[in-house]
């Protein structure tokens, strides 16, 4: 039954795009279970080690029921950040510490990227002038700033040093001290083509974006490890999440249950829009995905961060001419 109903409505939608189609019923989605294969448009919602081939899926909408019955509540309407840095400054990559104390990003000194960060004495105020840390940047591009809740560990991408893009992590003794020399990420492989890192509250789930072996374009890839002073180790593409058109910029949060990432799916390579994803903890597969449809515009939405309770987001907008950081509630 579920499947004459799907038929009609692709028939309905003619001109749609299979990526568009949403709320597919989870019965009715062949999935993987971590190593097994989905073919057809509406993907696999299977584990990280699993296959999609074609388009992963899009079920669910804001505010609906997902695949997994997963229900979200739509942001408000969103709000710029003002006062980071000037109006014809474009700022990206946005990441808070826990208490939303200090924001860190990323901006362009001289056409170069670099990060910076802004403060304040209560999440209720606004943020401060922002100042360049100087410590995490080079003479090259360094951008994708990723603080830990407890603010003592920071990693973020970088091309420095002719390596291409890879992903660098530094530490500091305590937040008034420093920020340490940035060292290479062990462990992620190969790959020259690493870019957005995102860690969970226990540093033992990390995601990051990556176009590596001979993909086209970036997707998602996820790694783990025991013990948050360990290497990160085994790392699965996750292809429940990715599509054939560009998948990046992850955010972790909800102790790694939920996932904000933005894609080019629903514009075919066009535009970046915003996507939600969740799973039952940090070690299930991911079962839920949906675009956040009121935060999206034609304008390009990109570099989310959420905070770990899912009710307030932060992320990039060039609907003002300009990229800029933005804030929701829920």
């Amino acid at each position: 039954m579920q499947r004459a109903v799907l038929a009609g409505a692709l028939v309905a939608l003619g001109a749609c795009n299979a990526e568009r189609i949403l709320a597919v019923a989870t019965s009715d989605v062949t999935g993987s279970d971590g190593g097994g294969n989905a073919s057809g448009a509406s993907g696999s919602t299977g584990g990280a080690g699993g296959n999609a081939s074609g388009a992963a899926g899009t079920s669910g909408t804001s505010g609906t029921s997902g695949t997994a019955g997963q229900s979200w509540t739509p942001f408000g309407t969103p709000q710029l950040i003002a006062g980071l840095r000037s109006d014809t400054d474009d700022i990206q990559d946005p990441s808070l510490t826990f208490e939303e104390l200090e924001i860190y990003f990323t901006s362009p000194t001289g056409g170069i990227n670099d990060i910076w960060v802004s403060t304040r004495t209560v999440a209720s105020d606004p943020w401060g002038p922002s100042t360049l840390v100087a410590e995490l940047s080079s003479p090259q591009n360094d951008e994708d700033p990723e603080v830990s809740v407890d603010g003592l560990t920071m990693y973020l991408t970088s091309d420095r040093g002719g390596n291409g893009r890879r992903l660098y992590m530094s530490q500091r003794r305590t937040r008034d001290t420093p920020w340490g020399m940035p060292a290479l990420v062990a462990g992620l492989g190969t790959s020259t083509l690493d870019e957005a890192p995102t860690l969970d509250r226990s540093q033992l789930h990390f995601a990051f974006a990556s176009q590596r072996g001979t993909a086209s374009t970036t997707h998602l890839f996820a790694a783990t490890r025991p013990d948050a002073s360990a290497m990160w180790q085994a790392v699965v593409e996750l292809s429940a999440l990715n599509s054939a058109w560009q998948d990046s910029d992850p955010a972790l949060f909800s102790d790694g249950a939920g996932l904000l990432f933005a894609s080019r799916r629903l514009t075919q390579g066009g535009t970046t829009d915003l996507f939600q994803a969740a799973r039952a903890d940090a070690s299930s597969p991911f079962a839920s995905l949906a675009p956040i449809a009121e935060l999206n515009t034609a304008a390009a939405e990109e570099d989310p961060w959420m905070s770990q309770d899912g009710k307030h987001i932060v992320f990039v907008s060039d609907r003002n001419g300009h990229s800029r950081i933005y804030e929701a509630w829920r």
